[in-house]
């Protein structure tokens, strides 16, 4: 009688669940999407590291919530600079945004693209 491996079986588990868990992390862009009209009050670069590992993103402040201005491989989207430079205090624009704002964690909801409301 042939004895069956457990560990296999927990490997092949283990697999599934990290391949679905990265497969569900780089999904979030796709399935958490939503526009918001928001009036912009500060925009800032934020820098992080020293040395060789410095790393920046730009936070966009408004009356309601602060957003991340980051490039997202996944959307096409590579234009976080020109995207920043565009938004101008004092001006209301409607967002299509993604993700989820955790506090405790420093996240914030991505910008993908905004348009000046009234243009």
């Amino acid at each position: 009688m042939a004895r069956r491996n457990p560990g296999g079986a927990l490997v092949a588990i283990g697999a599934i669940l990290f391949l679905c868990l990265i497969v569900g992390s780089c999904s979030i862009p796709l399935w958490t999407q939503d526009t918001v009209t928001v009036k912009v009050t500060e925009k800032e670069r934020i820098t992080t590291g020293s040395g060789e590992s410095i790393t920046s993103k730009y936070l966009v402040f408004t009356e309601t919530e602060t957003f991340e201005n980051t490039d997202v491989l996944i959307l096409g989207k590579f234009d976080s600079s020109d995207v920043q430079g565009s938004i101008q205090p004092g001006e209301t624009y409607r967002l299509r945004v993604y993700g989820w704002r955790v506090p405790f964690l420093s996240w914030y909801r991505n910008i993908i693209e905004g348009n000046r409301v009234g243009e």
